[in-house]
């Protein structure tokens, strides 16, 4: 017998990657940190049925598509957002504070993770950044211009 499946996880109330803590474009509005997504709005977005598809659609944190993530992890609950990134020949957890400081708790799982499951993982405190995987991964320049939809 099949284990059951868990439901499809959805953003609901969570907007933390339309709140300004990405860059990208939508229909000619460009956002950053610092600067939200000219269509989020207290109720979400004003123009969710014609979003569009990249960076709207396309971006999805970890949370959304990862059952390995707790459920106590969702971006609005612990004011922080999870990605898979890539840069050059390295892939890499990233995680980027959203609206508070990194809490202990939520670095402390994601530590765990990347290291029983060999991850790179990297993350921010404070506009810091911080490394922990291959020695590869370590010695990496990542200090490349941030594509559409990149958490920075």
């Amino acid at each position: 017998m099949a284990p059951p499946k868990q439901p499809k996880r959805e953003c609901g109330s969570c907007g933390k990657c339309c709140e300004g803590w990405l860059t990208g474009e939508a229909h000619g509005h460009p956002f950053w940190p610092g600067r939200p997504c000219h269509f989020h709005v207290k109720e979400g977005c004003s123009i969710y049925v014609k979003r569009p598809a990249d960076p709207c659609k396309s971006f999805k944190c970890m949370w959304l598509e990862h059952d390995s993530i707790p459920a106590w992890m969702k971006p609005d609950e612990i004011n922080a957002i999870l990605a898979w990134r890539t840069a050059g020949e390295h892939g890499y957890v990233s995680i980027h504070e959203a609206g508070g400081k990194l809490q202990a708790e939520v670095l402390s799982w994601a530590v765990h993770h990347a290291l029983s499951n060999s991850l790179n993982l990297l993350y921010h405190i404070d506009g810091g950044q911080n490394r922990i995987g291959s020695p590869a991964f370590l010695k990496a320049n990542l200090s490349v211009a941030a594509p559409a939809a990149e958490i920075i």
